[in-house]
């Protein structure tokens, strides 16, 4: 490969010389004529005897350069033989015609001729061809040594000289030949990075054409999306409702059936009736938690199910589970065995998730089993509970067995059986969320047995609420407690579901949180503000002086309701103590109660309930708003049971209509309600307050701010501000 740029330039360079010779010998030949003819006119000036040898010496010089000239166009090396040739044959003629010792020195302008025009060795060629014809010019005209040497050295000092030069030229020329390759190739190399750069600026210009409409495409996406999120919110929430409401029913008057016989005048519920209500009951409530998971799904944006847990017992658990199933298991005449222990310890445990994880095992297995039993059984494991439901089905082919813990994927060929393929991939989930594990086991013909892990509490932590608990989700980390002062388990409820790592223990009055306080010492206290002169009462006899306070507005159903303008706020499916409990706030029990609804099935429900309560109350009833408000213009009831979604005349036009009216101010509201309290939230008023004793560092009071500013301003405000901000700083400073 390096060979032929060799060559090329070996090329270029003879070009080069050659074009050097034309040019010297366009200048050499005029003047060696202009030299002889000047030279042959002074001598036949001088001397008329020389004009012969004058004449000849101009005629030879006169050829030579015209055989030069002539061929120099067609062969440059002719052309410089012939005229070299004229020169030697110039100077011979003159040394022999004109001799003098110093003419043998012209033939050192041979050598330089030669030099110029020819190769080194040329030169040196002409150089010794010269001293040969000193040397014989010198004895035919019998000079002496010295007069033979003098001219002899310098013709070689002039080749030498010559040759040196014109080696430095050559080197010169090769050097400036390299460069200007190399020149030439770092343009062409430049010409095709321009045309890279220009081909890549094309492309470049088109993915900036194709992101900007990937960008709006993606505008378009994002408003497509927060529309379809509205409308998916929208559509939970009137699904919910629309669930909600006949769900009430159920879960009403089968409480009422079963807990309250008493409100059907006197007529005993058949004692085999009796359990299957319950069952009704049970599978209703458990269906309303369900419908709660959807909203906070929904409205919380959580992304997962949250984990509510509290201390169970595992047993109950799974006969409730049990109980559920037990009917259909035995219309296939299949048998349930409860195999359980003595005693289970107490876990701390989301009793509807790991109901709803046996239920799926329990239905799974009824499923897929047409003859023999179903068996449950736990049993107590070092630091685990280990729980299984094992059948006499059909069995699991090994090859679906891999995929039996996939989202949709089917363990059964038979259409018949099949469900969404959903239970044991949500069933794991929920197991993993409680910091244990599932497994699967299964022979085809032998049946199946699907089992899963919970962890135990360390023994001593269930003695009191207060003391750290071993976290379920989060391995062997403690879960540090933190005591609320709240008069709503609700407010404990939200706490539970959507802040993780920490175990909230409710205090419905001081007294309960002195009897809390005195059992351990929680990591903080949250309250609300009118909380405060009663915590100031228990931190004055010595509890929870060192205990940082958190003093906010807590949300909860009966805030809002205060909120709405009603004296409490109740969700539907509403239970029979809920109520009770409801008008055990009131100043003083009502004696006539307007129920406004518009679905007369859940007036009558209510009627029952406050009936079972008080049989001397008088219930009034109003299919909607417009007709409660008339009602209760004429009637003045002690209290409103007022549902706020109803056709025309809301619930909140109701509200709106009663705080307007000063002949209605002093009637009580209660509002019941399918819509969860989040949709119900407003922005609470009041302060959010942190309190430590000893004051908070420099370090504490910058990561608070933080946390502050991450809640009321963007991610990237947050992000800079926690770049910019100082690593540490001196005690004893105290924010609010």
């Amino acid at each position: 490969m390096a060979a032929a740029p060799l060559v090329d330039q070996r090329v270029e360079v003879v070009t080069v010389s050659d074009d050097l010779v034309r040019d010297s010998l366009r200048i050499l030949l005029p003047v060696t004529l202009l030299l002889m003819w000047g030279w042959a006119t002074l001598a036949m000036l001088l001397d008329e005897r020389r004009i012969f040898p004058a004449i000849l010496l101009f005629a030879v010089s006169a050829l030579g350069c015209w055989e030069a000239y002539s061929l120099q166009a067609r062969c440059l090396l002719l052309a410089v033989v012939a005229y070299l040739a004229a020169l030697v044959a110039d100077v011979t003629v003159i040394a022999l015609l004109f001799f003098n010792p110093s003419v043998l020195y012209l033939y050192l302008l041979i050598v330089l001729i030669a030099a110029v025009l020819t190769s080194p060795r040329v030169a040196w060629g002409m150089a010794m061809a010269s001293i040969v014809l000193v040397l014989a010019v010198g004895w035919g005209q019998r000079l002496d040594f010295w007069e033979l040497a003098s001219p002899v050295i310098l013709i070689l000092m002039t080749a030498l000289t010559s040759w040196l030069s014109s080696r430095r030229l050559y080197t010169a020329l090769d050097w400036a030949l390299r460069m200007t390759q190399e020149s030439q190739k770092n343009a062409e190399e430049a010409r095709e990075r321009r045309a890279e750069v220009r081909s890549i600026l094309k492309s470049l210009e088109e993915a900036y054409v194709r992101l900007e409409r990937a960008n709006q495409a993606l505008i378009f996406a994002r408003e497509a999306a927060e529309k379809a999120y509205r409308f998916k919110a929208e559509f939970v929430a009137n699904v919910s409702h629309e669930l909600r409401t006949p769900l009430n029913l159920i879960v009403g008057f089968s409480e009422m059936m079963a807990t309250a016989p008493e409100s059907y005048k006197g007529r005993p519920l058949p004692s085999q009736y009796r359990g299957d209500v319950m069952a009704i009951y049970r599978s209703a409530r458990h269906l309303s938690d369900l419908i709660d998971d959807v909203l906070d799904l929904s409205q919380m944006e959580a992304g997962r199910l949250p984990i509510a847990r509290e201390e169970a017992d595992l047993g109950e658990v799974i006969h409730e589970a049990a109980d559920l199933i037990r009917g259909l298991a035995q219309a296939k005449g299949l048998r349930v065995i409860i195999d359980l222990p003595p005693a289970l310890p107490r876990l701390q445990l989301d009793r509807t998730r790991i109901r709803q994880v046996l239920l799926n095992l329990l239905s799974n297995a009824t499923r897929f089993t047409d003859q023999g039993h179903i068996r449950v059984r736990a049993r107590l494991e070092g630091e685990l509970v280990r729980v299984t439901v094992e059948d006499s089905g059909r069995g699991i082919a090994p090859e679906r067995l891999q995929q039996a813990f996939e989202a949709f994927s089917q363990l059964d060929d038979d259409r018949a059986r099949q469900g969404t393929g959903l239970g044991l991939a949500v069933s794991r989930r929920f197991v993993e969320l409680h910091g244990g594990t599932m497994w699967i086991e299964s022979q085809v013909g032998e049946g199946t047995t699907v089992g899963f892990s919970l962890p135990v509490a360390e023994e001593g932590e269930a003695a009191s609420d207060l003391v750290r608990t071993r976290a379920v989700a989060h391995g062997p980390e403690e879960r540090p407690p933190v005591l609320v002062l709240h008069d709503d388990p609700h407010a404990l409820a939200l706490l539970r579901r959507y802040v993780e790592g920490y175990r909230f223990v409710l205090a419905n009055s001081i007294e309960r949180a002195v009897e809390l306080l005195r059992q351990g010492r929680p990591l903080a206290v949250i309250m609300e503000s009118a909380w405060g002169a009663h915590w100031a009462q228990a931190a004055g006899a010595g509890l929870g002086e060192s205990v940082p306070v958190i003093t906010c507005p807590l949300p909860s159903l009966r805030q809002v309701g205060l909120l709405l303008g009603a004296q409490d706020y109740l969700a539907k499916p509403l239970r029979r103590e809920d109520l009770l409990a409801a008008l055990t706030r009131l100043p003083r029990s009502p004696r006539s109660v307007l129920v406004v609804d518009d679905d007369p099935n859940f007036s009558r429900l209510l009627a029952r309930m406050l009936r079972a309560h008080d049989a001397m109350v008088e219930v009034l009833m109003a299919s909607g708003g417009e007709e409660g408000l008339s009602v209760a213009r004429s009637r003045r009831p002690d209290l409103v049971l007022l549902d706020l979604l109803m056709p025309g005349f809301s619930g909140y036009d109701f509200l709106a209509t009663v705080r307007a009216d000063a002949a209605l101010a002093g009637m009580a509201v209660i509002i019941l309600s399918a819509r969860s309290f989040e949709l119900e939230a407003r922005p609470l008023p009041g302060a959010l307050r942190l309190e430590k004793a000893g004051g908070l560092s420099l370090t504490e009071l910058i990561q608070g701010i933080q946390s502050l500013l991450a809640v009321v301003t963007g991610p990237a405000v947050v992000a800079q501000a926690s770049a910019e901000a100082p690593a540490a700083g001196p005690p004893g400073a105290r924010a609010c």
